[in-house]
């Protein structure tokens, strides 16, 4: 089968012929129909310092986003079967630590990542652990599917913010952050206040809710968003830049008592006064790290079927795996939503 693979520690990637996998007890095999690019995806691309040290080994298959169908399943599998739709939750819990067994499968201790520390998704075929295969209606599309595991960490965040009928800013509008503006107004969030220096990446949040963009690049974002809150800042924060310099400069915007949700990873390390912005501020900062297993599935497929959540504006591009390299320039754009690669 045709798959891309990282070879070596060297930038770059390559497509080879490899051979299709076979499901062992308790795997999935599954024919990929679409598969989603993501940061994660660009970093081992370019094998950056985080790449180098999350344990990868290569040579391995990329991609972790994805859905496809069932074509095979291993010994001991219960829940899916042929014909299935299936998306992959990228977190393999080891199901016998602490955290597995106070139902915080997705912080195990022993966590595994689908497409890092395994085979992954930028192939023909691919292997998924039986208990990360979640099954999805098959009225979904392939390529809705394939973007369901970013779609949950950015509707989970703003569930944990309880955004309905109060003021919320998304601060970096990249894919996640558009799908963070979606859940924010599907969950009845009265004010959206959309960050980032991307123009069009900021008309993009437009179309997805967002009743104020702000360009961080060119106007003054703790003025604006004090002036339209009365003066209190907003009642929470969805941070998907990643970046120091926003992250610290939501604080100045964050209304006392707010809830502060950060996905973005920074660079580097962040310093702050504790003390003014969180302690006698009484904010409630908190670190998302993808979906619960399940009940984040649950609520966001529900959210899908009525019809009221849209997120298909954020998938800007289409294409065979083939025009990998034209998909991954388009991701590093800044320009693109979401790129996915579609299968025949």
């Amino acid at each position: 089968m045709k798959a891309l693979v990282k070879t070596s520690p060297l930038p770059g990637v390559e497509m080879k012929e490899i051979a299709q996998p076979k499901p062992r007890a308790g795997e999935v095999l599954i024919k990929v129909r679409a598969a989603a690019l993501c940061g994660t995806d660009l970093h081992i691309v370019d094998w950056s310092p985080w790449a180098h040290n999350a344990g990868i080994q290569l040579p391995c298959t990329i991609g972790h986003e994805c859905c496809g169908e069932v074509v095979e399943v291993g010994a001991d599998v219960t829940g899916v079967t042929l014909g299935d739709h299936v998306v992959a939750e990228t977190h393999i819990p080891c199901g016998t630590c602490l955290q597995c067994q106070i139902g915080e499968q997705h912080i195990c201790n022993n966590l595994r990542i689908f497409g890092v520390h395994t085979n992954g998704c930028f192939a023909e075929y691919a292997l998924i652990p039986a208990v990360c295969a979640r099954k999805i209606p098959k009225e979904i599309p392939f390529a809705v599917g394939s973007i369901l595991e970013p779609l949950g960490t950015a509707f989970r965040t703003a569930q944990e913010c309880a955004v309905g009928g109060t003021s919320v800013a998304v601060v970096g509008c990249g894919p996640i952050g558009l799908f963070a503006v979606a859940a924010a107004s599907f969950m009845g969030a009265s004010q959206i206040f959309a960050l980032d220096v991307s123009s069009s990446r900021l008309d993009m949040a437009k179309k997805m809710g967002a009743s104020t963009v702000i360009h961080s690049g060119q106007e003054d974002a703790v003025a604006i968003i004090k002036e339209q809150t009365g003066g209190f800042g907003v009642n929470s924060i969805i941070e998907c830049s990643g970046n120091v310099a926003a992250i610290k400069q939501g604080f100045q915007f964050l209304r006392k008592g707010g809830r502060y949700g950060l996905i973005g990873l920074p660079s580097k390390k962040l310093e702050l006064e504790l003390g003014s912005e969180v302690v006698f501020k009484e904010a409630h900062v908190f670190g998302v790290h993808g979906r619960k297993m399940f009940s984040t599935w649950n609520a966001m497929e529900n959210a899908l079927a009525s019809g009221r959540l849209n997120v298909l504006p954020v998938i800007t591009h289409q294409l065979p795996l083939e025009q990998y390299e034209e998909g991954i320039k388009l991701a590093k754009s800044g320009e693109a939503g979401k790129v996915v690669f579609v299968f025949a």
